[in-house]
Formats: structure tokens, sequence, C-alpha cells
């Protein structure tokens, strides 16, 4: 039970989607070093013997108000309109803010500010871009400088000149350091993303040279097998009509011999194209080898495929392909088209396609032979 609130307060805090939980997690921890950066400088406010004036309780309005006000902008997702939804150089420049302010209050342990300040910047080393750590870097040396001149005129006692020129020179060193650091960690990630991007590019290539013929670009023979594989399961599952077609480029043995190897590919690829255009949404052709291709008609009985293969037919012989020095060559298509049959394997299935394509040129060439 104890659990289940915990998870119920999580969810109401951080939201249930994964990247804005990441952001509010950090946001959140954020918020709390905040609240400790407060009670520390209380406490160096105590020390020093100064009073809790109103300069103190305004520095705590607003640094506290200002990380809740970030939140309520993430949590809200208000803030995703912008590139970074997880404000990281406002927040950044916020908190830095906030440690100069809070320097100027500190008094004998104002150098409690300058690990605080490096805190603040490590927090966007993994996420700020090169350019980003650079201004915010010269925006808290900037502010610092303005806080500590401005001490060291204003109670010289407490923040003597020499001491606040030291400080400065510290931070004049540090930081462009931490910079450079942030700096070096962009290139890094954003090799390593472009690093990610061509493995990706990689793999995708890698899919499509297993899964496609490199000259027509249709699902090759192993492709083809796995959808009939899976059309075979799903009609064991539920029971319904599948039809294969093997489908044979007529005399194209001819074109090679006469016209060349390039004009073979040109009518290969032209048939590859037009094919598609006959072919329903659903269907599939696939390069089945050489000038033989394979059509699977998932969940289609008999009477439409036959239409759809007399559609390939005609559109087929219909085609005037240009073969280079104003040639032009025709082709016309012999199809055996077979319903798969419940009981039978795909090697039956094929056999009787293959029977069906070997009658349909034995007839003459150029039509469709189904059983």
């Amino acid at each position: 039970m104890a659990m289940s609130h915990l998870r119920r307060l999580g969810d109401l805090w951080l939201g249930s989607e994964p990247a804005q939980r990441l952001r509010l997690r950090q946001t959140s921890l954020a918020m709390a070093l905040m609240g400790i950066s407060a009670v520390m400088l209380y406490y160096a406010v105590d020390v020093s013997g100064r009073e809790f004036g109103p300069l103190l309780w305004a520095w705590t309005g607003y640094s506290l108000g200002g990380m809740a006000l970030i939140y309520a902008a993430i949590r809200s997702g208000w803030s995703r309109r912008f590139t970074d939804p997880s404000l990281t150089s406002v927040q950044i420049a916020f908190a830095i803010s906030c440690a100069a302010l809070g320097y100027a209050q500190a008094g004998l342990l104002r150098g409690g500010a300058f690990p605080v300040l490096t805190l603040i910047l490590m927090f966007g080393m993994f996420q700020l871009r090169a350019r980003s750590a650079y201004v915010l870097s010269f925006f808290a040396l900037a502010l610092f400088a303005i806080v500590m001149g401005t001490m060291a005129w204003l109670q010289p006692a407490a923040y003597p000149p020499e001491v606040e020129f030291g400080h400065f020179v510290m931070l004049a060193c540090m930081l462009p350091a931490v910079a450079v650091l942030t700096a070096r960690l962009s290139r890094i990630r954003r090799r390593l993303s472009e690093q990610r991007e061509e493995l990706a590019r990689a793999l995708a290539q890698l899919q499509a040279i297993a899964t496609r013929d490199e000259l027509t670009g249709l699902p090759n023979r192993r492709q083809v097998q796995a959808l009939m594989d899976q059309e075979l399961l799903r009609s064991l599952r539920h029971p319904h009509d599948f039809c294969i077609a093997l489908v044979d480029l007529d005399h194209f043995k001819r074109v090679n011999d006469e016209h060349g190897h390039a004009a073979g590919d040109a009518v290969l690829r032209a048939f590859a194209q037009g094919g598609q255009t006959a072919m329903r949404g659903t269907d599939v052709l696939a390069r089945w080898g050489g000038e033989e291709f394979l059509v699977l008609l998932p969940d289609t009985a008999m009477p439409p495929a036959v239409a759809g293969m007399e559609r390939l037919r005609q559109q087929t012989a219909a085609l005037r392909i240009d073969i280079g020095d104003d040639k032009q060559v025709a082709i016309t298509v012999s199809i055996g088209l077979t319903g798969h049959r419940r009981g039978d394997t795909l090697a039956q299935t094929l056999e009787r396609a293959d029977r069906l394509l070997y009658k349909a040129k034995a007839e003459g060439r150029n039509r469709t032979c189904i059983d």
C-alpha cells in the first residue's frame, strides 16, 4: 500500500512520460541543491555575524521561487516549445545569478560559492553545446566580477579588494577550463551522434540488401519466401484463400543476345516498375530468379486473382521499353497461377504454379494458365 502511494506521488510530481520524468528528476535535484545552498547561506550569514535582513529574504524568494517556476514550466509542458525542453541554459544562468548574489551576502564563507558554481556548470556538461558553455562561463565571470567589485567598494573591510582580486583571478582560471572541458564533451557527443546515425543508415542498407533485389528494387526470393510462410501460418489460424503466381518474361534471352545485358537489365527494371502499378496494395511482386518473378496475392480467391494476373499481363504487353540508340523493345509474360490448397505445403503449391507456367509457355506464351 505504501509503495503504491509513493508511486502515485512520484507520477504526480514527475509525470508518466519517460523523457519528461528524466527532465523533472534533474530539475528536482537542482531544486534540492538550491535548498541546501539556501541553508548554507543562512549559516554563512550567521557565522559572519550578519543579520538576516531583507536582502537575504529577497534572495531566498528569488532563488527558491525561480526554481519553482522552472519546474512548473517543465512539468506543464510549456518548455516543449523550445529546442531544449529541459531549459538547461536557463537553469544554469539562473543558478549562476543565485550564486553571485549569495556570494555578496556570505561574508567570511563566501568562498563556498566557488565549488557551488563549478557544480552548476558541471550540470550542463553533458547537454550544453560548446557555444553555450563559453557564453555561460563568460556570463558567470562577468557577473562575479561585478559583484566582487561592488562589494569591495561598498564593504572593503568585509570584502578586501586584494582578496576579491585573488578570487577573481581564481575564477578567471577555473571557468574557462570548465568551458573548454564542456566544449570537448559536446564535440564527443556530436561525433557519437553522427556515428549512431551512420550506423543506423548502414543497418538500413544491410536490411535492404538482405530483403531487396538490387537490380529491380523488388523483394528478393528470401523475403518473399518469408512472406509466404507468414501467409500460410495466417491462413491456418484464420482460414482464408491465397494465391501464388509464377511470372516469366517471354523470350528474355533473345533480348540479351540481340541488344546486350544492359538492355536486359532495363527490361527487368521496367517490368518491375510497371508490374507494381498493376498490383493491388496488398499484393507482393518479387523477383524469384533471373527473368522469373513471383506474385503473392494474400487473402485472395481465384476469380479476383485471375483478374489481377490478366491486368499484369496486359499492362506488360503494352510496355515499350527504351534500350538506348532510339530503340525500344516490347515484352510479354507467361503466368502460372494457382490457389493454395488446405493441407498442401508451400513447396507443393509452388510446384503446381511452376507446372502451370511451363504449360503457358508450351501453349504459345503471353497467357495465364490457372488451376
